[in-house]
């Protein structure tokens, strides 16, 4: 009778273990960052409740690691929400006894514990993306080699199940999270290396959706998942052809040709393609942005500027882009109105490394990372910010902002960060 007693309270203390989020609600409105210490918080956009994440004592008692973690020489780093706003991924370095080693952790946002993780030497986690559902993990982990796209069950510690390799290797994620769309490089069936394909997750079918495509950033989906763009390597030399298909790759069309730098973001709310180009091939800025309504194919240039990222806004209405301030150190945040095409600068600012990493791959980093807050009102980042802000500031004592998405705005420091991203909801 005890037995028995023991065993049933032990499966419902398994059941929450390994469902805890079963009846749970999202964790709503809050920015996700790590300090200059590599600790992982959550915080408001207001600047209250901050919260620290699972580290130390906490970390080894509950993550499924054989080690201790001494203090000051671990760190976490590029925090990712997932979709339904339950769970945070994040990588962790740390240094054990038999040396350096890389994990991978799944937080719980509302009680911070761990749910789950995984640690190997060498492991080399360098950017992690969730499936839509919020049940599965993509994360590319780096090496010798080219680059491997790996798989990683939120229900297990087992290593991430390996799909694809290639160098680069760009990627979106189908709305049902049971197909991936990839651009990747090293591929020897495909001409200069480079394919874009569907990739089956359950079963590791790969299907070619080009076998020529330019050389830039992921091929995606639709926000409505019936079309997808990508670019094609143009008869003209250093050109892109803009193509169009269904979500399955049929019926390819051309919407025009572009300069072969060449950016790509849909709308998270119409058919219409932010479409971003530069003729210098080596400049890491982009020169104009054009809005391109797909089922009509009609075209309109709303931004002629010297820029190196852009993201929409979740309601569709705008876009935020980092632009440079020639002849400065600074950067400015600016915003263009989707509708009537209008531009005005937010603030000035002095972006962190890590977001200069976000700005060098921003069209992969904007499927997965959020700097809009969910009601499209304010963004976050992470640097200095103002006029007189200075390179060795936001480089290297940066703070964590969040700033109304309005005119001249003024930023509102809420805590020392080197980078951060807002939940989904």
């Amino acid at each position: 009778m005890h037995v028995t007693l023991l065993a049933r309270w032990l499966l419902l203390l398994l059941f929450f273990v390994v469902c805890p989020l079963a009846t749970a609600s999202a964790e709503t409105n809050l920015i996700a960052y790590i300090d200059g210490e590599g600790d992982l918080y959550l915080i408001q956009p207001n600047g209250e409740g901050k919260r620290k994440l699972a580290s130390g004592e906490m970390l080894q008692t509950i993550a499924f690691s054989p080690h201790a973690i001494q203090a000051g020489r671990d760190f976490y780093s590029w925090p990712v929400w997932s979709p339904d706003g339950n769970r945070l991924a994040c990588f962790r370095f740390e240094v054990t006894p038999e040396g350096p080693t890389d994990g991978l952790y799944i937080f719980d946002a509302k009680s911070s514990q761990v749910l789950h993780s995984y640690q190997e030497p060498g492991l080399r986690p360098i950017y992690a993306y969730w499936a839509p559902n919020s049940r599965n993990l993509a994360v590319l982990l780096g090496g010798q080699g080219p680059l491997a796209l790996g798989l990683w069950p939120v229900d297990g510690t087992q290593r991430p199940k390996t799909l694809a390799h290639g160098a680069p290797f760009f990627f979106h994620w189908r709305t049902d999270g049971h197909a991936l769309l990839a651009h990747a490089g090293g591929d020897a069936e495909a001409k200069a290396g480079h394919a874009v394909s569907l990739i089956n997750v359950n079963n590791g079918e790969r299907q070619f959706v080009s076998r020529a495509p330019s050389a830039f950033g992921p091929a995606s989906w639709s926000s409505d998942g019936r079309w997808l763009a990508y670019g094609n390597q143009a008869k003209e030399q250093e050109k892109s052809d803009l193509m169009i298909a269904m979500a399955d790759g049929s019926t390819p069309k051309s919407l025009g040709t572009f300069p072969a730098k060449l950016a790509l973001s849909w709308s998270p709310t119409q058919a219409t393609l932010a479409v971003a180009s530069s003729a210098l091939l080596g400049d890491p800025l982009l020169e104009e942005l054009k809005l391109i309504d797909v089922p009509s194919g009609k075209a309109r240039t709303v931004v002629k500027d010297s820029f190196a990222a852009y993201f929409w806004s979740p309601d569709g209405e705008r876009i935020l882009y980092a632009k440079r301030k020639l002849g400065t150190d600074l950067w400015a945040w600016a915003i263009v109105n989707v509708k009537d095409g209008k531009t005005y600068e937010v603030v000035d600012f002095v972006p962190s490394r890590p977001l200069l990493l976000v700005f060098q791959y921003f069209d992969q980093y904007a499927l997965s990372h959020r700097l809009w807050a969910p009601d499209s009102k304010h963004f976050v980042f992470a640097g200095a910010a103002g006029s007189d802000s200075r390179p060795a500031e936001g480089l290297g004592n940066p703070t964590l902002y969040t700033v109304e998405a309005s005119e001249h705005a003024k930023p509102k420091s809420l805590t020392a960060g080197i980078v951060g991203f807002w939940s989904p909801q």
